[in-house]
């Protein structure tokens, strides 16, 4: 069932001037996409009821003439739009607007008699509408050249826009932030960057002009890969809905068009399929969250989305499901509009949706769409699509999902290399020397921990002769998260960007890199005999040419002792990602392997053992966004000073 939308007349007259200059007198000054700039942007406005007027390529005069012309149309309560394409500069503190006819601007005292001041526009247009907004777009971004090239004249750019002083009712939106310009000059596209991103939410719905502008300017951020910055000068009333287009919704029976039925496949999921979305399904039922998985294409730049596919696994027989009732509640949690995805099919057994999205979107945007959905993903939203039951999203090219669904079944629990690490099981001391190659770093006695092995290849020796082993310190939600999905180089970047691993699993299982989880009675009963507290660390081979560099510690711990065996300056290694935003451990060709699963379960907390006594006088917080303690710190030094112990249980 469409949707009927009454446009609300009623609410204010809405007019517009839109000026854009891009033949200016010096060559060197010519601009190519003002005018479609400007016209583009005149369509946008007429579908949404502006009365719009456009004026391109004018003079001092006739740019004086339009704006004294336009604000004697404005009348008290009109939503104004004011828009400028072309050059402009600032001078003494105050911002020019410069016309085509700039062969006489030479020098600063010519901006004054021969540009337009926006300070006196911003005046003159607010004069005429006091009682409700007018929004100023000044799209100046490309440096001004004050004279014109030659052998003996040498070039002299003016100063880009400034910031200005809030004005009550007035909305400036400057497309370059102050005194910023953008550096790269050469066009691509019918539009500039600002202005693309500008005509693709100016006609939202029901949305604030302050949400649309950030929006413009998120966008504009992330695609100049973080150098391009806007500017919003808002003296607009906070308490006033300023839409430019405002749509009047009537109340209709919910849309129940979508139908399960209508959707299912006939066709079986394959067996790597199946054994992946059970094992996602395991980690959802374990951490109570949804795994969400990007690969690697939507992050490399370098490399084209032709398609981008979402695929939404949900706790629930596919006959039971409400397609529709789902749908509208899946798409308002991740502020996804439900006309950018297309359904394809629903899989057999648990409900497995395939749809397309942003289908109508070019590579870039798509990839750009992706990422903006990535950030909303808190623990927060993803305990409320929990509550939905999904287990497992994927956002991407569908081939990407196949290929890590197809390494991952290759990777099997390997229990003839299952491993306890005390006396009595496997025990030794100082670097073992057993004749396994194990690269040129010593490989020491993991005390306490109990390896789960995992089976890689057949051909493990010939394969990993010459890699040396290391560990990852890993959070309780995201040990199988990181098997099923990657891993992502550190954000924290000391030592460059890459992977951060260690050589010592001491060093490793400090709480701000391996979670101190307090098991719950679920988990005890379900994984662990008997025990307390658990911490997951991630065994690896690395080759030594993908060691970048080996350096200090990062923890503050300069004045103590971490690992007897391994030297505080050269603990840290920092891992070749290859230019790759997501590591996938299940790529036989990674440059990094996860070949165990470390875990190691203490009766009270692991911060009571000898082995980590060196974490007290190291760096060591409460914040639960750098070290996860599992206890309150306090609490914990009050421990340790009074002589609590801990044993190492080996279930």
């Amino acid at each position: 069932m469409a949707t009927a939308k009454v446009l609300d007349s009623s609410s204010c007259r809405k007019v517009a001037l839109i000026i854009s200059n891009g033949n200016y007198q010096k060559k060197s000054n010519k601009l190519s996409q003002s005018i479609s700039n400007a016209n583009d942007l005149r369509d946008s406005l007429k579908k949404i009821n502006f009365d719009v007027k456009t004026a391109n390529n004018l003079t001092k005069k006739e740019m004086t003439s339009q704006i004294i012309d336009f604000s004697e149309l404005i009348k008290n309560g009109d939503l104004v739009l004011f828009y400028f394409c072309g050059h402009g500069c600032r001078l003494n503190g105050k911002n020019y607007l410069i016309p085509v006819d700039d062969a006489t601007i030479q020098t600063d005292r010519d901006v004054e008699d021969f540009a337009v001041n926006v300070e006196r526009t911003i005046t003159r247009l607010l004069e005429r509408n006091s009682s409700y907004a007018t929004i100023f777009i000044l799209d100046c971004c490309i440096p001004y050249t004050m004279k014109n090239p030659s052998a003996s004249t040498p070039i002299v750019e003016a100063k880009s826009l400034c910031e200005i002083q809030s004005r009550p009712g007035a909305l400036i939106q400057f497309a370059c932030a102050s005194s910023q310009t953008v550096n790269d000059v050469r066009p691509t596209g019918r539009n500039c960057l600002f202005s693309k991103h500008l005509l693709r939410n100016i006609t939202r719905e029901n949305t604030h002009i302050t949400t649309v502008l950030q929006d413009v300017a998120d966008h504009v951020y992330r695609e100049s890969n973080r150098t391009n910055k806007t500017l919003c000068i808002n003296g607009l009333d906070l308490k006033e809905k300023i839409y430019l287009n405002e749509v009047i919704v009537p109340v209709v029976e919910k849309d129940t068009s979508l139908h399960t039925r209508d959707f299912m496949s006939q066709q079986p999921l394959r067996p790597e399929e199946k054994i992946y979305y059970e094992e996602c399904k395991e980690y959802y039922h374990l951490t109570g969250q949804p795994l969400i998985s990007i690969p690697e294409e939507v992050f490399d730049n370098s490399m084209e989305l032709a398609t981008s596919s979402m695929k939404i696994c949900i706790d629930e027989d596919c006959n039971q499901l409400n397609l529709q009732a789902f749908i509208t509640e899946f798409c308002g949690k991740i502020k996804l509009s439900p006309k950018d995805m297309q359904i394809k099919q629903i899989q057999v057994g648990s409900s497995i949706i395939e749809a397309v999205i942003f289908n109508k979107f070019e590579s870039s945007d798509k990839k750009l769409s992706i990422k903006m959905m990535c950030k909303l993903f808190t623990d927060k939203l993803r305990e409320e699509l929990a509550k939905l039951k999904v287990f497992f999203m994927f956002m991407g090219p569908i081939k990407a999902l196949f290929k890590q669904q197809k390494y991952r079944a290759e990777i099997n629990l390997n229990p003839q290399y299952n491993r306890i690490y005390k006396p009595g099981h496997c025990f030794w001391q100082g670097p073992i020397k057993d004749g396994i190659d194990r690269g040129d770093s010593p490989y020491y006695f993991p005390v306490g921990w109990k390896r789960y092995s995992f089976y890689v290849t057949d051909r493990f020796s010939e394969k990993f002769k010459g890699w040396c082993i290391c560990y990852h310190g890993t959070k309780f939600t995201y040990g199988l998260s990181i098997l099923l999905n990657g891993l992502k180089p550190a954000e924290r970047n000391e030592h460059g960007a890459g992977i951060y691993v260690s050589p010592s699993i001491i060093y490793t299982c400090h709480p701000r890199y391996a979670e101190v989880k307090l098991l719950d009675s679920s988990s005890q009963s379900k994984f662990f005999k008997s025990g307390k507290y658990v911490q997951f660390v991630l065994e690896c081979r690395v080759h030594p040419n993908n060691i970048r560099k080996k350096a200090r510690e990062t923890l503050d711990a300069r004045n103590t002792t971490i690992d007897y065996n391994i030297d505080n300056g050269v603990i840290e290694w920092l891992i070749n990602s290859q230019n790759k935003s997501i590591v996938d451990f299940n790529d036989p060709d990674s440059s990094i392997v996860c070949t165990g699963l470390m875990i190691r379960v203490t009766n009270d907390h692991p911060g009571l053992l000898p082995d980590s006594q060196w974490w007290y006088n190291s760096h060591i917080c409460n914040n639960k966004n750098c070290c996860l303690l599992g206890i309150d710190l306090d609490t914990l030094q009050r421990r340790f000073s009074n002589g609590y112990k801990c044993e190492i249980i080996d279930d």
